[in-house]
């Protein structure tokens, strides 16, 4: 028999209430009310037994009473004569195997965690949940501690029953009641439950309604690569055995996700071409963006690397990573810039700061070896032959963008740039502006520009030659007008030819035939 025992005969002398504090109230439910519903969500769960001052806290009781599986032992004077009183209980009227001892302060207790953990015992005596020691340690009588020699153990922790309850002596000084089986004891610790935060404080419970509405947050996951419709779409077609095993895991990694960035609210960006992102709200980072990017289309090293290495004055900020993942977690923008003005010197500046960032930047060989060279891709999209729109019109203009950068560009330094710096990646932050969303090439400064110009270009209404004389002009003092206006086919082209494969419909195509058959 499976039983968990829930100690929850505190009173809370540091809380500072009237109220035990596992009897207060998160979103309208008391704390030992979360310990309680997860564990009865177990599967390997045959019994529930609180230790509690019953006759005193009866009022809070009432409730919990009404089911079936849960059993109420009065507690004793130290939290070991609770659990004294909790063995002897379990020993006279059950036949128990595996028992699990919980306190009823911790909330944020699951139910795949007990089933867990009731698992450990079938090879061990005991497990225990252990945290690994991230501040420094000091000692009364040993001058010189090295804490990867030490770890944190907390509850819930589980045992062999008979093993414990002939071991236990309730007025033993050591604090951690594993220490009390025989020694040489097999003993799993558990270092993998992540926000096992215990309930001592008032300005605890603040925190906790966060953590907890982050984890029960009921969202359906698998819906939410379904309403990204763009995504869906290209993996599917381009990474279909991939994508259905990655859709597969989503349902484990999301919520895990949230929890370890302690997300509260979140919204998810249906227009997102290259990744899951979410608008979010954190306990930690306040307003912020999660993006998950599948692990499969080479796309997350690049960006997480560029996050990490073009200058922080022009990228927005990395909060934190999660290579299991491959999600990053980013600073949120205000919002996009305004549509190109002439007149708009901060645009200009912006981009004269990042260029100049590019060319002082050093690089390592294994880092750079991260970032695709722009001119090999450029060149290996002349043996493409898997498409037929258009296609002899198309590759006509990618063989003219080859020989194009072979004779303005070929000698030239190259440079790690961001890639992608069109309007759309570039976001207001305070008085300032930021770039988001990189791809990272390896290629002539004048590629950013060269973007920038062009997702302009397919966005005017206007006189389309204009603009683009007009923005060649704008840019021309970062470089000269004959490369950014080079660059600026030879990137049409580069896109041109992604088109095809990346969007639902050829209407992109069609503009970037467009604009180079009639202003080049």
């Amino acid at each position: 028999m499976n039983i968990v025992a829930i100690l929850a005969n505190g009173v809370g002398a540091r809380f500072g209430s009237n109220i035990p504090k596992q009897f207060h109230r998160i979103n309208g439910k008391m704390v030992i009310e979360y310990v309680v519903e997860s564990i009865l969500e177990a599967k390997t769960v045959d019994r529930i037994v609180i230790v509690t001052n019953v006759e005193e806290n009866k009022s809070y009781l009432t409730n919990l009473a009404l089911n079936d599986r849960i059993d109420f032992v009065n507690g004793g004077k130290t939290r070991n004569y609770s659990l004294v009183n909790a063995l002897s209980y379990i020993h006279d009227n059950y036949s128990c195997k595996k028992l699990i001892v919980c306190d009823a302060v911790r909330p944020m207790i699951t139910c795949e965690l007990i089933d867990k953990y009731f698992g450990f015992l079938d090879n061990n005596a005991a497990v225990v949940t252990a945290q690994q020691i991230t501040d420094s340690l000091g000692c009364y009588d040993i001058p010189h501690i090295y804490r990867d020699r030490y770890y944190l153990m907390q509850s819930p922790e589980g045992f062999d029953f008979e093993l414990l309850y002939n071991s236990f002596d309730p007025e033993s000084k050591l604090t951690e009641v594993t220490q009390q089986l025989p020694e040489g004891s097999p003993i799993e610790l558990y270092f993998d439950f992540n926000n096992n935060y215990k309930l001592t404080y008032p300005a605890d419970l603040k925190y906790l309604e966060a953590l907890i509405n982050a984890r029960d947050n009921g969202v359906d996951y698998s819906a939410v690569f379904d309403r990204v419709r763009r995504l869906n779409r290209y993996l599917y077609e381009n990474y279909p055995s991939e994508t259905k095993s990655w859709m597969k895991r989503l349902h484990e990694e999301i919520p895990s996700l949230l929890q370890k960035w302690q997300i509260t609210d979140y919204q998810v960006v249906k227009t997102s071409h290259f990744g899951i992102i979410f608008l979010a709200s954190s306990v930690n980072y306040g307003n912020c963006v999660i993006k998950i990017i599948p692990p499969f289309i080479g796309r997350y090293e690049p960006e997480k690397s560029c996050y990490q290495h073009l200058p922080a004055s022009f990228m927005c900020e990395l909060y934190d990573f999660d290579d299991s993942c491959s999600a990053i977690l980013l600073y949120q923008m205000e919002g996009d810039i305004d549509r190109f003005d002439s007149n708009n010197k901060k645009l200009f500046e912006f981009f004269k700061n990042a260029i100049l960032g590019y060319k002082t930047l050093e690089l390592s060989k294994d880092v750079k070896a991260t970032f695709s060279d722009y001119r090999s891709v450029l060149q290996n999209k002349l043996d493409d032959k898997g498409f037929t729109y258009r296609y002899d019109e198309i590759m006509g203009h990618v063989k003219k963008a080859n020989e194009l950068y072979e004779s303005v560009f070929s000698s030239d330094e190259c440079h790690l740039v961001h890639g992608d710096l069109h309007r759309y990646n570039i976001m207001k932050t305070g008085g300032n502006i930021v770039a988001i969303d990189p791809i990272g090439y390896i290629a002539p400064v004048e590629l950013d520009i060269a973007r920038f110009i062009g997702t302009e270009l397919t966005d005017a209404n206007k006189d389309k030659q204009a603009l683009k004389d007009e923005l060649i002009e704008y840019f021309a003092p970062l470089s000269s007008k004959e490369k950014v206006e080079a660059m600026l086919y030879i990137d049409i082209a580069f896109r041109l030819h992604n088109s095809i494969f990346e969007n639902d419909s050829f209407e992109l195509t069609d503009k970037w035939l467009d604009i180079l058959n009639n202003i080049f």
